[in-house]
């Protein structure tokens, strides 16, 4: 047990608490960790703290008036360091957007250098991370440069159907066969959501449209052009810079689909094989082999996709660094435009994590091969001729690993990055999301203030509550219509 106590301040309830517990459980993963605000500490100055762990006091200090976060984290970090007798490679953030802070340093004129010594001496970043968030951050800032964030947006629509269920998936998707009668009651819902977004957002520049799930191409034939019309009609795609579709799963995509994508002006797709074990992909539950990913990806560039990506994950079950290097080989013959590599965490809502806590909820032996499986690909594909433009991190909220390296990294060759990743994930634009479980950022251009709008996240609350997450976000962007 890690126990933090704190002062209670009024009107700032637990304040560093959050960042206090991911900072001690990135050292201490297995443990459990507490923040008791003490009101007896009331009249005192500055920033009282308290660490023990196990009972053993590890920290008792105060921060004099003036303090922020970054210094509280610093002399936190050090203690732990100093008893764990380990580094953590992001050292004292805690955050998602580790590039957010290099990005809005370079827009203040900093130096490639300057921001270099920032990461170390007060992050404590190892050199690795440092370059990778730079060279990430540099790459963002040249993407963005000419958009006008205050006038522009952009649509995420959420089909919310999968052919299976992922081992690992924790999101709110839905077996495509068992809501099948569903589709068309979901999709006139999106309708009318897509239709009050495009009246309501005329005269913005509607920058970037992301379909994502869900596997969007779940769908049949006949659905998927029911919804790329609906896009056509209610939203101006001509207008936008980028069209993805996130096409996903192998099993999912035909010939006609594909036609019926390129003919609606998708331009960007992406046709995710996870990996190119086939043992590892019967464990998930992705009811497609290999060749299937193959063949999909050659119908796809013979429909005139020229910008596809792949995703992989590292730290997937039974698999070791020569499967990784073999699925990362593999992928390369193929030659997508971008792949992005992401971490594999365990979450709580997945299927995986509730069988491993069957089974006794030990640590995998495949999350020591984590950090060197991020290192390797990076490299590879940097050598490759695919450079970092996107990246964040995890958090591993079921504790199930000791690898505090949870990121997901996107490598595109130059000209074929999604920008709709970007655009989200730095937090530089709003994001309307359509569809269920979708979460809207409603972004205030030059404030730094981002506000969300959640829609519900079942199938049938979605089509009955249609208008409730409509007035939801007449309501959350000013009643402007």
């Amino acid at each position: 047990m890690i126990q933090f106590e704190i002062k209670k301040i009024p009107g700032r309830p637990g304040e560093f608490s959050y960042d206090l517990k991911a900072l001690a459980l990135d050292f201490y993963p297995e443990k459990t960790c507490r923040v008791i605000e003490r009101e007896d500490w009331s009249e005192k100055e500055g920033y009282p703290l308290v660490c023990t762990m196990d009972g053993e006091e590890l920290l008792r200090t105060t921060f004099s008036p003036g303090y922020n976060k970054n210094t509280v984290k610093t002399v936190l970090y050090d203690i732990f360091e100093k008893k764990s007798g380990h580094k953590l490679s992001w050292g004292i953030l805690t955050g998602i957007r580790p590039a957010k802070i290099p990005l809005r340093l370079f827009w203040q004129g900093y130096s490639r250098e300057e921001i270099e010594e920032n990461l170390r001496s007060v992050y404590r970043l190892s050199e690795n991370k440092i370059r990778l968030a730079i060279d990430v951050a540099e790459r963002e800032q040249e993407l963005t440069k000419d958009l006008n964030h205050a006038d522009g947006y952009n649509i995420y629509i959420g089909i919310p159907f999968c052919p299976s269920i992922c081992q690992y998936c924790s999101f709110s998707s839905f077996p495509y066969a068992k809501y099948k009668k569903k589709v068309s009651g979901y999709l006139d819902a999106l309708e009318k959501e897509m239709q009050f977004t495009g009246t309501f957002f005329a005269g913005k520049t509607l920058h970037t449209i992301y379909v994502g799930g869900g596997t969007p191409t779940s769908l049949d034939e006949g659905e998927l052009k029911c919804l790329m019309d609906m896009i056509h009609r209610h939203l101006p795609v001509e207008d936008a810079l980028e069209f993805t579709v996130e096409a996903g799963r192998p099993d999912s995509i035909t010939r006609e689909k594909l036609e019926i994508m390129k003919e609606a002006g998708v331009t960007r797709i992406s046709i995710n094989s996870q990996t190119m074990k086939q043992h590892t992909l019967d464990l998930l539950g992705r009811r497609h082999t290999v060749q299937q990913v193959k063949e999909v990806f050659g119908m796809a560039r013979a429909a005139g996709f020229d910008n596809i990506n792949m995703d992989l994950i590292v730290g997937l079950p039974e698999e070791d660094e020569v499967d990784f290097m073999n699925t990362l080989n593999q992928i390369q013959r193929l030659d997508p435009d971008s792949v992005t590599v992401h971490t594999l965490v365990i979450k709580r809502a997945s299927r995986m994590r509730r069988e491993q806590m069957e089974q006794g909820g030990g640590l995998r032996p495949e999350d020591t091969l984590i950090p060197v499986l991020q290192n390797s690909s990076g490299a590879y594909l940097r050598e490759q001729g695919y450079f970092p433009y996107y990246m964040y991190r995890q958090k591993n909220k079921a504790g199930t690993t000791r690898n505090t390296n949870q990121e997901n990294v996107a490598y595109a060759r130059p000209g074929k990055e999604c920008l709709y990743n970007i655009l989200i994930m730095e937090e530089l634009e709003t994001i309307v999301a359509l569809g269920s479980g979708g979460s809207t950022k409603q972004v205030f251009a030059g404030e730094e203030r981002m506000e969300r709008v959640e829609n519900v996240k079942g199938v049938e609350e979605y089509i009955d509550r249609i208008d409730e997450m409509i007035q939801r976000k007449r309501i959350a962007f000013g009643n402007r219509e």
